[in-house]
C-alpha cells in the first residue's frame, strides 16, 4: 500500500473511532448544562413559528431582548417542528459534534495542498485532548463557528471571497464571540500575508455585511449584556504537551512549510484575546483549535529528521493514548497521565469534571415535570431557584420562567421574578443551611406562596397572586423561509469553492 494511502487509511480509523466511541455516550449525552439553553430557544422558535427578537419563554412576562445568535437554532428548527424529541435532539448534536470536527480538520489541510501525512497528523493531534473533546460536545455552536473559520481557510486557499465572506457572515449568526477572533485573525493574516491582502479584506467585507443586520440589533441592546467573573476561571486544564509542539510548530508555519501555513500563525495570535477573559475556554476548549496545526506540522518534520520513522509514529500514538495535562485550581496543580479522548472514552479513568457529567436524570426529572405540569396551565409562568433547572422545565413542560439561564444575561430582582409567577420550584439542598431555610420561609411569607406538592428534588409552592402569562412573540421571519435562506447561503458557498 502506497505511503499516502497509509496514512488516508489512518486518518479514516481516528475518525470512524470517535464516531463510535462518541456513539457509546448516547445514553449519557447532553452533557453538562448548554445543550438545555439551546433546546429552549428551539422549542421558542417552534413555538412562535420562526426566529424572534425577544426571549419570552424566560425573563417572563416581558421576556428579554433575543441576544444569541439563532443559526445553530435554525438548523435543528425543521425536526423540532416535525416532531423530533428534545432530548433526542441534543444527544443527536453531542455525538455528531467530535467527528465532525476532525472531519472538517481532515478535508481543510487536504483541499489547501497538505499531505497525507499532515492531515492525519492534524486529525490525531485534535483527537488527543479530552477537553478539545468536552468542548466540541458542550458548545457545539462554538465548535460549527470553528468549522465555518475552517472553511474560510479553504476559500482563501482557493481565492474564492464569495465562499469565505458568507462563512464569515454565518459565523457571526453562529455563535457570539468566535467570529470575532476570527475576524482579528484575518486581519492579521491579510497584513502579513501580501498574496492574499486583496481577497482577505473582501472576504472581510463580505462578512461584515452578511452579518451586519444581526450585529446592528446587538448594538442597539448591549445594555442588556454583562460581563462577570465565571466560576471556571478558576480552574486549570492544560494539555500541555500540545501547547508545547504548537508553539515549537508556529517557526516552521511561518516559514511557509506547509500550504498557507502563514494563516495558522495569524489564527493562533488572533484567539490570544480570549486568554484574557475566557482563560479556561482558551486553554481547555477553544482556543486549543489554533494549536493543532502547528503541533501537527512540528510532528510532520519529525517524520522527516527522526529514523526510522516508525519511532516517531510510535510516539505519536502513545501520545493520543497517553498525554498528560496539568490539571488543579491555583491552589494545588497536578499532572494527569492519559487525559486523552479515545482512552477515556474507551473506558479509561479520569478526574471526573462536572461538564463532562449529564444533569438529567430521567425519574427526578421526570417527577418534576409531571408535577409543573399537573399544577398550571400551558400559559402559566413558572419560577425556580435554579435556573438552568428551569430550563429544563421550560424544555420538558413549555412554561415559560421569569428566570434567565445565562449569566450573561441581566436579571430582574429575585421577589420580582417570584412575584410573576403562578409555579414556584425550590430546589432541594442536601446541604442546606439554618439561614437558607429560614430565607426560604420568608420569601413563601412574603410572597404568599402555598405548598401544593413535593417531589424527592423539589418543593412545589403556588403563587395565588400571580395572574401574568406567557406572551408569544412574533416572528421576525416564518421559520421555512428564514430556513431557505441559510439553503441559499449554503448552495452559494458549495457553488463558489466548485466552480472552475
Amino acid at each position: 500500500m502506497p505511503t499516502s494511502r497509509r496514512w488516508e487509511l489512518t486518518a479514516f480509523l481516528i475518525i470512524s473511532a470517535a464516531a463510535i466511541l462518541s456513539a457509546s455516550q448516547w445514553p449519557a449525552f447532553p452533557y453538562f448544562l448548554d445543550s438545555y439553553y439551546h433546546l429552549a430557544v428551539i422549542q421558542g422558535f417552534r413555538e412562535a413559528g420562526g426566529p424572534v427578537l425577544r426571549d419570552f419563554w424566560e425573563a417572563a412576562p416581558l421576556g428579554r431582548p433575543h441576544l444569541y445568535p439563532p443559526l445553530f437554532h435554525l438548523l435543528f428548527y425543521p425536526l423540532s417542528s416535525a416532531g423530533v424529541s428534545p432530548l433526542w435532539l441534543a444527544k443527536f448534536w453531542s455525538w455528531l459534534a467530535f467527528p465532525l470536527l476532525l472531519s472538517v480538520v481532515w478535508v481543510t489541510l487536504r483541499g489547501i495542498g497538505a499531505s497525507t501525512r499532515l492531515s492525519c497528523l492534524a486529525v490525531a493531534a485534535a483527537a488527543t485532548p479530552y477537553t478539545l473533546y468536552l468542548a466540541a460536545v458542550n458548545y457545539l455552536p462554538a465548535t460549527l463557528a470553528l468549522t465555518a473559520g475552517c472553511g474560510i481557510l479553504l476559500s482563501l486557499a482557493k481565492k474564492r471571497w464569495i465562499a469565505g465572506g458568507l462563512l464569515l457572515g454565518l459565523a457571526f449568526w453562529l455563535h457570539a464571540g468566535i467570529p470575532w477572533l476570527i475576524l482579528l485573525s484575518l486581519i492579521l493574516f491579510g497584513l502579513i500575508e501580501k498574496e492574499f491582502r486583496h481577497i482577505t479584506w473582501k472576504v472581510i467585507a463580505l462578512g461584515l455585511l452578511t452579518a451586519s443586520p444581526w450585529l446592528l440589533h446587538l448594538a442597539h441592546h448591549l445594555s442588556a449584556l454583562r460581563i462577570g467573573t465565571r466560576p471556571e476561571e478558576r480552574y486549570l486544564d492544560l494539555s500541555i504537551f500540545l501547547l508545547i509542539l504548537g508553539l515549537a510548530g508556529l517557526k516552521p508555519a511561518w516559514q511557509r512549510r506547509m500550504p498557507m501555513g502563514r494563516f495558522f500563525v495569524a489564527l493562533f495570535a488572533g484567539f490570544l484575546p480570549m486568554a484574557l477573559n475566557y482563560r479556561f475556554r482558551y486553554f481547555t476548549a477553544q482556543g486549543v483549535f489554533t494549536w493543532i496545526v502547528p503541533a501537527a506540522l512540528l510532528l510532520d518534520q519529525l517524520f522527516e529528521k527522526i529514523r526510522p520513522s516508525f519511532l516517531v509514529g510510535i510516539a505519536v500514538a502513545g501520545l493520543c493514548v497517553g498525554a498528560p495535562v496539568l490539571r488543579g485550581t491555583s491552589d494545588h496543580i497536578a499532572v494527569q497521565w492519559g487525559d486523552t479522548s479515545l482512552r477515556i472514552l474507551s473506558g479509561g479513568e479520569t478526574t471526573p469534571r462536572i461538564y463532562a457529567q449529564p444533569l438529567f436524570h430521567e425519574k427526578l426529572m421526570g417527577e418534576l415535570a409531571e408535577a409543573v405540569r399537573a399544577h398550571s396551565k400551558p400559559e402559566d409562568l413558572i419560577f425556580c431557584n435554579v435556573s438552568y433547572l428551569g430550563g429544563m422545565l421550560n424544555v420538558l413542560t413549555g412554561r415559560a420562567t421569569t428566570t434567565v439561564m445565562l449569566t450573561e444575561m441581566r436579571e430582574k430582582p429575585l421577589p420580582e421574578q417570584i412575584r410573576s409567577a403562578r409555579i414556584i420550584v425550590w430546589a432541594k439542598n442536601p446541604h442546606e443551611t439554618a439561614a437558607g431555610e429560614s430565607n426560604l420561609r420568608q420569601i413563601i411569607s412574603a410572597a404568599g406562596l402555598q405548598p401544593t406538592a413535593e417531589t424527592e428534588l423539589a418543593h412545589i409552592f403556588i403563587n395565588p397572586a400571580a395572574t401574568e402569562k406567557k406572551q408569544a412573540a412574533r416572528p421576525v421571519l416564518p421559520g421555512g423561509f428564514a430556513c431557505g435562506l441559510i439553503l441559499l447561503a449554503v448552495g452559494a458557498v458549495i457553488w463558489d469553492l466548485k466552480r472552475a
